[in-house]
């Protein structure tokens, strides 16, 4: 049976990471970009041959051996076939690793743990899991990270050239919980950029959310690398993730969260999200991701925003400003006091802030000063504040501020 190109695509995209980091593991990091071309040849000669004979079986193996042969014959162009053959860590399909040598993906965390290192900016580290990892094209990236085309070839660049330095073969400490806190690190902002996005016209970004949820799940259920930490990272994911119908209305503009339709939930996704809580150990609520996962719950699961449990709340905000200080962790603490004992409680929270410039001269902090004289009945100031915070913000949370002045 034939292929077409709807069935194809999908499974190309599916394949693409797990391939190109088994090359890598092959081949080397520092031949990175000879990996990426022989792939992409191998795509496109998988394209016209599933067309006509339909797709494998083993899709995956086909692309690995396709692209690997592209690469040897490019190799022995210029004489540099040698050293690959002659190399156990290239040369062989087993992994170098004995230690990553117990999961189907190995070879994918591998490349997570190479592209945590130290040594590669976050952005970089971000462009870089999005386009070797996940598949997606410079273009794609771009779209979604609301960037040009142009800065996200740079930091994918800044990440390559980075990794060409890296003996990730020779190096021990890889698995040390520091690398793969960088790597959840990386998860995280990933998540972050899907779906909290205020850049762009789309509140949420789902293919960026599905691969960091993919991958974090990735990092959680290997033997070696699991952690605590890597399984309240998933929870917090699967939480913010089961919200995601309601937090857009059908002209994909934000719904505040005390306006969402929680029917609209996903139950299923609320209970991966439990049991992924339950692997954490979550009593002690120790570290930056079991707070927020405890706070993401405490939304998730209220039956109607009035039911929220706002002093629960305010104390796990508390408790992340003294983990992590951030003003942002205060202010969202003072946000959550004003739902729990009204805004003329939180102002004073507020007041006594001293907010760092970037934050006291932004969107958020005078969209949080209206909101609170708006609910006190303070209309004239309210309006003040709100058109000041329109100025600044966004255009996606810049509509939410202006539907709530015109309600003045």
């Amino acid at each position: 049976m034939s292929g077409t190109d709807d069935t194809i695509e999908p499974v190309l995209r599916h394949a693409y990471g797990r391939v190109v980091a088994t090359l890598m593991r092959q081949f080397g990091n520092h031949r990175l970009a000879l990996v990426e071309d022989g792939l992409s040849q191998a795509m496109i000669e998988a394209v016209g041959t599933w067309r006509a004979r339909g797709i494998p079986p083993n899709a995956k193996a086909w692309l690995l051996r396709a692209a690997r042969n592209r690469i040897i014959d490019e190799l022995r162009k210029t004489s540099r076939v040698e050293a690959v053959e002659e190399t156990p860590e290239h040369g062989s399909a087993e992994p170098d690793d004995p230690a990553l040598n117990e999961d189907v993906h190995d070879d994918e965390l591998r490349a997570l743990l190479v592209c945590a290192h130290q040594g590669i900016p976050l952005p970089s580290q971000i462009a870089f899991a999005l386009r070797t990892l996940c598949g997606f094209s410079t273009r794609e990236i771009a779209n979604r990270l609301v960037t040009t085309e142009e800065n996200v070839q740079k930091r994918w660049e800044r990440a390559r050239e980075a990794l060409a330095e890296v003996d990730f073969a020779a190096e021990r400490s890889h698995l040390e919980p520091e690398r793969v806190r960088g790597v959840l690190r990386m998860i995280y902002v990933l998540f972050t950029e899907g779906y909290f996005a205020s850049e762009g016209e789309q509140v949420l970004r789902l293919e960026l959310c599905r691969e960091a949820l993919r991958l974090a799940a990735l990092v959680a259920e290997h033997p070696r690398a699991t952690s605590r930490e890597a399984w309240a990272l998933l929870a917090l994911m699967h939480f913010h993730h089961a919200r995601r119908d309601a937090r857009a209305d059908e002209q994909g503009r934000p719904v505040l969260l005390e306006d969402q339709d929680r029917s609209r939930y996903h139950r299923d996704e609320l209970a991966r999200g439990i049991e992924a809580f339950k692997q954490s150990d979550p009593r002690a609520l120790d570290t930056k991701y079991h707070l927020e996962a405890a706070i993401a719950a405490e939304h998730a699961f209220a039956p109607r925003f009035e039911d929220i449990r706002w002093k629960e709340i305010v104390a796990l905000y508390d408790r992340l400003a003294v983990l992590e200080p951030s003003p942002l962790h205060d202010l969202h603490a003072a946000i959550a006091l004003s739902w729990a004992e009204g805004p003329q409680a939180a102002l004073p929270r507020l007041d006594a802030m001293r907010p760092p410039t970037w934050l006291a001269a932004s969107h958020l902090w005078l969209a949080t000063y209206a909101d609170f004289h708006r609910r006190l009945g303070d209309r004239n100031k309210a309006r003040e504040l709100y058109e000041k915070a329109i100025a600044l913000a966004p255009p996606l949370e810049g509509g939410v501020l202006r539907r709530r002045l015109e309600s003045l």
